[in-house]
Parts: structure tokens; C-alpha cells; sequence
């Protein structure tokens, strides 16, 4: 084996979003694999060796940490282990708060292949506005055949994700600690999620069902599952089966006068009380936004209002006024996103209102 260190670096800032109702924009800085920062490395041939770290994702965990995620590409056409990735965790000067290294999920990754990886910060400090990922090592490796093969079923996309499926072992010795990834990617390709089945063995021949469970990220847009044993290894394999449902449904809203009592024409000039029930089939505390937005027949928005609130139980009913200075013909939309304006749940009904001088 051959110890090789080099260093590729790619400094981001970590996501970033400021939004108006029913907008959103992201501030992103990506390093596509195929336009890595390159570094000579050491005389001799391993100046010709090419591994990067690229497409890398950053965000704030519940716990306040920062995690990184992103891949690692091997542009060698032989396999590596051992792969080291350093993570610097700076702020807004450029100064390191923290450093720390990890390593790949996929103990080897292929020759001409990638691997994931998620690395943690140990402080829950929010100074750190941006990180630097490099290589600081690997060793060359055996390659592992490609001789698992993973079907995945279905996925399921709530409050928690949950995908199923079989893994095979089509090779001619057992396949040991066999661990199956499931990683979320965003729309510009970059990991935003990654789950794991616990380990398991499987004899040669056998095929055995998985389970893998864990928490979303409301970025994803498209997913893939891959495997990797003590012995052998799979393709990676999209997951085209997706069923999405979100937490929350809004029904049986409500125009009113303040004191509930509805309204047989709505006068301009009066206080309008619009009122949704929200049934929420999680099972955890969740802080909420309720949105109404109100627009004119021709698309004009008029009203925009908000109710923040936070689900204790299986329901609430939040409201919110408004008060119109105008008659015409107006419809009433009614939404319920995060605090990080990802949306819990589908568009209520619209509701068609006449207001009368």
C-alpha cells in the first residue's frame, strides 16, 4: 500500500436564505467534481493523483452544530481507502473556530467513483458562517466487487423518511457487515441527507429484506441508495418509488367577524377573521407559520397575514384578520410552512369572497 496526502481545498458559506411569502432564495457556492482546486503534492507520480472534494453542503443541526456533507471523487483509475477529509469551520473573517476530520462512509471508493461524506463540528457555535473541506490523505486499495445488489421498494417522505427494499448477495463467499446509505440530493446535485441501515450479514446466494428510517431534509429532490460489506460492494441506485406526504392538512376554513360569527356580505371596512383547522399527524412539538394570503381576481395580491404557532397536539385552529378598504371579488389562500419557510403541508382551499361598500 501506498500513503498518499494531498490537499484540495473549497471554502463555501454555509446556506443561507432570506425570503418574502411564497419566495425564497438561497445563497449557494458550489465546487463541481469536475472543476476541482488542485494541488501538486508530493515529486514523483503522486503529483499525477487526482482526489477532491466537491459539491459540499453545509447547514446548522437542531443540536447547533454545523455539518458538512458532500463527496468525495477518485479520479484515479485505481481504488483508495482511508480517505481523510479535513473541515475547517471558520466565520465571517476567515477565522478557524474549530478543526476536524473524518472520513468517507464507503470505507473504499472506487476507482473513477465517489463516496459520501458527513462531518460534524464538536462546538455548537454560531460564529461559524463558512467551512473549508480538503484531502488530507489516503492509501491506494484492493478493489471491492460490485457484487451486492440493492432493489429498493418504496420511499416515504413525512416527518420522518422511510425507504424499504432487498439487498442480495451475489457473490461466493458471505458478505459481512453489510451497511446500506441512503443519500438525499438538492436540485443542484449536492448530498443534503444521509440515512443508514443498521449492519447485517448475509451468506452467499441469500437475499435479505432492509428498513433504513431517519429524518428528511426539505431540500431533497431526488435520492439514491448504495452498499458496501467487508467483501463486496454495489452500484449506486436511484430511487425512482417516492411518496411524498407532508405532516399537516388545512381544512374547514372560515370567514367571519371577529366574535366567529359569519358574515351574510362582508362590508369594506369591517374586520374579516379567516379561521383554518389544521390536523397534524406527527407525533412531535412543532413550531408552525400559518399564512393567508388574500389577491383580487385579476392575481393582485392585496393582504398577506401570518399566525405563528406551535402544535402540541394532533390539531389547532389559528386566525388571522384583515381588514379590507376596498369591494370587488377577492379569493383567500390559506398555508402552513416551518419557521425556515419549508412548507408542512399542501395549499388549503381557496375560498371565493364578494365585499360590498
Amino acid at each position: 500500500m501506498r500513503a498518499i496526502a494531498i490537499s484540495a481545498f473549497l471554502i463555501i458559506t454555509l446556506f443561507s436564505s432570506t425570503s418574502v411569502f411564497g419566495q425564497t432564495s438561497e445563497s449557494l457556492a458550489l465546487q463541481p467534481c469536475e472543476l476541482p482546486v488542485q494541488n501538486p503534492g508530493t515529486a514523483g507520480p503522486s503529483s499525477n493523483i487526482t482526489v477532491y472534494a466537491c459539491s459540499t453542503y453545509s447547514y446548522k443541526a437542531q443540536d447547533g452544530t454545523t455539518v458538512v456533507l458532500g463527496n468525495i471523487q477518485n479520479q484515479n483509475n485505481f481504488p483508495i481507502y482511508n480517505v481523510k477529509i479535513g473541515i475547517q469551520y471558520l466565520n465571517a473573517n476567515d477565522n478557524i473556530i474549530e478543526y476536524k476530520t473524518g472520513t468517507t462512509l464507503l470505507q473504499v471508493v472506487p476507482a473513477q467513483g465517489t463516496a459520501p461524506f458527513s462531518i460534524s463540528s464538536t462546538k455548537a457555535d454560531p460564529s461559524i458562517t463558512q467551512v473549508s473541506a480538503n484531502i488530507a490523505g489516503f492509501n491506494s486499495a484492493s478493489p471491492r466487487d460490485p457484487l451486492l445488489q440493492v432493489t429498493p421498494t418504496i420511499l416515504q417522505v413525512s416527518d420522518k423518511i422511510s425507504l424499504t427494499g432487498t439487498i442480495t448477495n451475489t457473490g461466493t463467499i458471505p458478505s459481512t457487515h453489510n451497511r446500506i446509505y441512503l443519500i438525499a440530493f438538492d436540485a443542484f446535485q449536492r448530498i443534503v441527507g444521509i440515512s443508514n441501515s443498521t449492519t447485517t450479514d448475509i451468506a452467499k446466494g441469500v437475499t435479505a429484506n432492509f428498513d433504513i428510517s431517519g429524518t428528511p431534509s426539505p431540500r431533497a429532490k431526488t435520492y439514491s441508495v448504495v452498499a458496501e460489506s467487508d467483501e463486496y460492494q454495489s452500484q449506486p441506485t436511484a430511487i425512482t418509488n417516492v411518496l411524498i406526504s407532508l405532516p399537516v392538512t388545512i381544512s374547514n376554513t372560515q370567514v367571519t367577524d371577529p366574535n366567529g360569527t359569519a358574515y351574510s356580505t362582508i362590508p369594506v371596512g369591517s374586520q374579516v377573521k379567516i379561521t383554518s383547522n389544521l390536523d397534524y399527524v406527527a407525533g412531535n412539538t412543532q413550531s408552525y407559520v400559518y399564512y393567508v394570503q388574500v389577491k383580487q381576481f385579476g392575481g393582485q395580491v392585496v393582504f398577506i397575514g401570518n399566525y405563528q404557532g406551535v402544535f402540541l397536539g394532533p390539531a389547532d385552529a389559528p386566525s388571522v384578520t384583515w381588514t379590507p378598504d376596498s369591494d370587488g371579488s377577492y379569493y383567500i389562500e390559506t398555508y402552513v410552512w416551518d419557521s425556515h419557510q419549508v412548507p408542512l403541508s399542501s395549499a388549503g382551499t381557496r375560498i371565493n369572497v364578494v365585499l360590498v361598500k
